[in-house]
């Protein structure tokens, strides 16, 4: 990672990927293990991920034409999430910031190993006085970003972390958890940590009220009186 942000150098030649080649829908779609892992991310680096994503999931039928390096417009962040442009100029810096120091965790379902940590970025430059961000993605991660996995579609503006996870549940129409568990998982305060009430008050509920507005499922929770959190998940129309 350059610590000065200087603008990127490559001893070979690499295609840039911009939003402008990819005019499609903004309505994006993420690999089921890209959209667990991204639950550590914070809300500007998640919508630099998806401003990549963008422009990537168009050629997702032929991920040997995709670069690892993408290009970052401020205007484009201010123009999807109608910010200002100061507004805008701050969030893609610290969204990349946050993309730099941060490793995506994976956690495999074979293999030899639980859990696997890969740093997001290989690299990561600022154009000065441009509002442009270059920026090349691990290779090891790219597959993830290629969706290569089997896919969930959500909105480039969906920030509800745990209303994206809850569906994944679907096939199987029930997961059991604790409050441990999430917690942990999605890094919730303290407030949220040591008092249940509020964690289901500001955290699950909300969740539970988008998924069941926002799309064909219908998801409740229940508390079993060992403390399990026990979260059912149906299609609507059943």
């Amino acid at each position: 990672m350059h610590d000065n942000m200087g603008e990127l150098k490559t001893t070979h030649t690499i295609m840039t990927m911009t939003i402008s080649t990819a005019k499609k829908s903004v309505n994006i779609s993420q690999s089921n293990e890209l959209t667990e892992a991204a639950y550590y991310l914070p809300l500007q680096a998640k919508r630099v991920l998806w401003l990549c994503l963008i422009q990537c999931y168009p050629l997702k039928d032929d991920p040997d034409s995709v670069s690892p390096v993408f290009t970052v417009l401020v205007a484009d962040y201010q123009k999807y999430f109608k910010v200002s442009v100061d507004t805008a100029s701050s969030d893609v810096k610290k969204g990349v910031t946050a993309l730099a120091e941060s490793s995506v965790v994976f956690y495999p379902k074979d293999g030899e190993f639980d859990e696997i940590k890969r740093p997001w970025l290989a690299e990561a430059g600022l154009k000065k006085g441009r509002g442009k961000w270059q920026i090349e993605f691990n290779y090891k991660v790219m597959p993830y970003l290629m969706g290569l996995t089997s896919y969930g579609n959500y909105s480039i503006e969906d920030t509800a972390d745990f209303s994206v996870y809850v569906p994944k549940y679907r096939s199987s129409g029930v997961w059991v958890t604790t409050q441990e568990w999430l917690s942990e998982r999605f890094m919730l305060p303290e407030s949220q940590r040591s008092n249940f009430a509020e964690m289901k008050r500001t955290f699950i509920n909300p969740a539970l009220k988008k998924i069941n507005a926002n799309t064909p499922l219908k998801a409740a929770m229940t508390q079993n009186e060992d403390g399990r959190l026990v979260f059912t998940i149906v299609d609507s129309k059943n």
